[in-house]
């Protein structure tokens, strides 16, 4: 066999190795940011076959040991943000190399002290769970899907009973290999799922606020809403959990569980919108399923299974034919999830703005009227501007400023405003019935008085109940605290 060398690849004559016997070309000690990985080239002893995948932190292709005579994995990170990417492959595979688990794909070895660095492991026969929806238009059965997520749940559990968190499940992290020969296990799934790319797992909090920019949208549309709050801590268990109940939602629904046009709207989604039950978009699916899908997807992380375990056995008791634990939340809780929505404290905030600033617009049109026309007397006209400045001065417009200050994000201005728009209600009402109270010498008659003042009641009153219901939106944001860290 002709040795053959490309010198265009390797201007390194010291090297030994770069001529070869196998016309493969052996990279040199020039950096792979100035070479392009081709098929038939070697990385240490692994020849490299073609690309099989490509993220935003690695590039995997498929490789022959020749040590072995087998076809493996070869990760190797991407050229930009060199450090980063080594660090996060270094921690991915020490992570791995823990873990032993029919459910996550083994790691064989690893090497970061050469120019390319790499992780060596399983190489996936099949596709993985992306291009698997992909290629079959034709869904999962429901027994199928409620194996399939039972599995995955049964692998996390696993790593989370080693203090591994995944943090980046979603289809694309999930490859299906080929069911074993001696597998003797009933099944409705032609392939055995199996979870890879742990590289964000086990983050400490700097290293997750920092690579959380760097996600990319196909992975947001499986992330927790905690993961984008952005809070500094890594997120828990829950986070999981979640992710695994996304998958789920669009393998009953056949949609993804969340759409948006832009980034923003997309975030806005995720955050504060309740997705539908799957029952309700796909009428088929079992209300069983539809629930246990609800329960992963809950916004509050204490409202979700508290473990992967339980979401396994919930879905085993599914396909036993036995009750779920999962249920339909009732009015009350339906009611009360509403109010500790974060917008509820926005509607407080805009409900302060538009009640006050209108009250001050229609006080100042009043008085445009009456004064061009002459309608009362000049002592009478006095007195109102006088009530009018005093009234919008004191009451209206720093009532209309707080609200602006809560649409903001100023959580301080919540219980000022409150209790001030509880005063401006008791005041009115005790305004619109006392004959010694204020504003009387503005109204011919005591009808007109009670006329008037009813509508500024109606709109303090409505202030009022906004503030209310709010107060459970409010609680919830003073009760969050720093996730804990987890354990590496």
């Amino acid at each position: 066999m002709t040795e053959t060398r490309n010198e265009s690849l390797d201007n390194s004559p010291e090297r030994p190795d770069a001529l070869t016997p196998h016309t493969v070309t052996t990279l040199s000690d020039r950096s792979v940011e100035e070479v392009f990985l081709r098929p038939g080239m070697k990385v240490d002893r692994f020849v490299l076959e073609r690309e099989v995948g490509r993220g935003g932190f690695g590039i995997v292709y498929q490789a022959l040991d020749p040590n072995l005579n087998r076809f493996v994995a070869l990760k190797i990170p991407r050229c930009d943000s060199r450090d980063a990417h080594v660090s996060r492959l270094q921690r991915e595979a020490q992570i791995i190399a823990t873990l032993d688990h029919p459910g996550i794909c083994r790691v064989y070895e690893a090497q970061f002290d050469s120019r390319i660095p790499y992780i060596v492991s399983q190489l996936c026969d099949g596709p993985d769970l992306r291009e698997w929806l992909l290629d079959n238009p034709n869904r999962l059965s429901f027994e199928a899907i409620a194996e399939l997520i039972g599995l995955l749940a049964d692998a996390l559990q696993y790593a989370h009973s080693q203090g591994v968190l995944h943090r980046d499940i979603k289809p694309g992290n999930v490859l299906l290999f080929p069911p074993k020969a001696d597998n003797t296990t009933p099944s409705t799934l032609s392939f055995q799922p199996r979870l890879t790319d742990f590289g964000l797992a086990s983050m400490s909090s700097a290293d997750w606020s920092n690579t959380r920019t760097s996600v990319v949208l196909g992975t947001l549309m499986y992330m927790a809403p905690e993961c984008l709050d952005g809070a500094e801590s890594a997120p828990a268990a829950g986070a999981d959990i979640y992710s695994l109940g996304a998958m789920m939602y669009e393998l009953l629904t056949g949609q993804p569980l969340m759409e948006g046009a832009q980034l923003g709207e997309f975030l806005q989604r995720i955050s504060n919108e309740t997705p539908e039950l799957p029952h309700r978009i796909r009428p088929d699916t079992p209300i069983d399923l539809s629930l246990i899908c609800s329960k992963c997807l809950r916004k509050e992380v204490d409202e979700r299974y508290r473990s992967a375990a339980e979401l396994s056995d919930d879905l085993q008791r599914y396909l036993d034919g036995r009750p779920v634990v999962a249920r339909m939340p009732t009015r009350y809780e339906r009611f009360t999830k509403w109010c500790s929505q974060p917008q509820r404290l926005r509607i407080a905030g805009l409900s302060s703005l538009w009640c006050h600033l209108l009250v001050v617009g229609w006080m100042f049109s009043q008085l445009a009227v009456i004064i061009p026309l002459g309608l009362t007397s000049q002592a009478d006209i006095v007195q109102s501007v006088q009530d009018f400045v005093w009234s919008a001065g004191l009451v209206h417009l720093p009532k209309a400023w707080l609200g602006y200050r809560l649409i903001c994000g100023s959580r301080w201005a919540f219980w000022i405003s409150a209790v001030t728009s509880l005063g401006c209600l008791s005041i009115f009402l005790v305004s619109a019935f006392d004959t010694s109270a204020a504003f009387e010498h503005s109204f011919p008659t005591p009808l007109t008085k009670v006329s008037v003042f009813s509508i500024l009641i109606i709109a303090c009153l409505v202030e009022s109940i906004n503030y209310l219901l709010a107060i459970p939106a409010y609680l919830r944001t003073r009760a969050k605290k720093p996730r804990q860290q987890p354990v590496s």
